[in-house]
């Protein structure tokens, strides 16, 4: 297991293998010890992690604003970047 960004990260041979045990132990109506319950919800929580990491630059990508005008990426970066803040509201 080795530490990204502060974050545990495994390979997929032993995410593979902890899947399986957690299973087998779990339909074999056994209990299933603290630390390798630990290591499956961290591999679970590997799996989802998804998009760019800290610092890593993305693909340019254009969204509409709420009146449908298109902006790319590059049309919003500004020099020191660009903060993308997503608000889930009610009807608009």
């Amino acid at each position: 297991m080795s530490t990204a960004e502060g974050v545990a990260t495994m390979d997929q041979v032993t995410k593979e293998n902890i899947f399986h045990e957690v299973l087998k132990r779990r339909a074999a109506g056994e209990n299933v010890d603290p630390a390798l319950w630990n290591d499956f919800v961290i591999a679970q929580n590997d799996a989802l992690r998804t998009g760019p990491g800290v610092g890593e630059k993305v693909p340019d990508f254009a969204l509409q604003d709420q009146n449908g005008k298109a902006y790319s990426l590059q049309q919003l970066m500004g020099s020191k970047g660009l903060l993308l803040v997503f608000v889930r509201s009610a009807d608009w």
